[in-house]
């Protein structure tokens, strides 16, 4: 098997999301940033499904995990619940991308909804968290995405909503939140430092907090 490249690790990160990727010369593949999702927008889609029904617990289930664990839809779709150790917090994602293992991390709520997903399965650790396809799974996020107007507010930014949007606000929304970079690259499952970096440049509430204590509109206060 090939050795993965830079090149090859940023068109992973775009080629959901950005049309004719794949063309783009490396300069300005460099350059490209994901668009992301606002925290708002992140609710507003977890919650478009209702828990009250067993395919909304389903759907529900999927938007949560994408955003609190950051994995790429061929991982969520391969998941068992033997791979969940909820002592830890830590999902165990076999052989990823380029056939790469790793660990990714899940927050308390997900716990509890993870707990009930494997009672339901009668506790099979061999059953697949989720148990429908790829194909379905792009389904029910593209379903909330229209539903809630993001993949129209996408499609006037010449960008494809998608489960990986849920992967790029994420990474973006950790760094907010003071994660190192070093422990992103390793959530992500990148190889390479420089595509973990891209979410240095789309981290904006570090710009906006800058903005509103400095910006030309407000009134400049004599210290004198």
């Amino acid at each position: 098997m090939a050795e993965t490249t830079w090149r090859d690790e940023l068109i992973s990160e775009f080629e959901y999301e950005v049309p004719d990727v794949k063309k783009f010369p490396d300069k300005r593949l460099q350059r490209l940033l994901p668009a992301i999702l606002s925290r708002e927008e992140c609710r507003k889609l977890i919650d478009f499904y209702k828990v009250d029904t067993k395919k909304g617990f389903r759907n529900h289930l999927i938007m949560r995990l994408f955003y609190a664990t950051g994995v790429r839809i061929a991982e969520l779709t391969e998941m068992v619940f033997g791979d969940v150790d909820y002592n830890q917090g830590v999902i165990f994602i076999r052989s990823g991308k380029e056939n790469k293992d790793r660990y990714v991390c899940f927050d308390s709520e997900t716990s509890k909804l993870l707990k009930k997903a494997q009672e339901e399965a009668n506790n099979d650790l061999k059953r697949k968290i989720i148990g429908v396809s790829l194909r379905q799974i792009r389904r029910i996020v593209e379903t909330a995405g229209t539903g809630t107007g993001i993949s129209e507010k996408y499609a006037a930014m010449n960008r494809v909503f998608s489960a990986h949007s849920l992967r790029h606000a994420f990474a973006s929304h950790c760094y907010e939140n003071g994660m190192r970079l070093f422990t992103l690259k390793k959530l992500m499952g990148h190889e390479y430092l420089g595509t973990t970096e891209i979410y240095i440049n789309t981290a904006v509430s570090f710009d906006i907090l800058e903005y509103k204590r400095s910006n030309p509109f407000e009134k400049v206060v004599d210290k004198q």
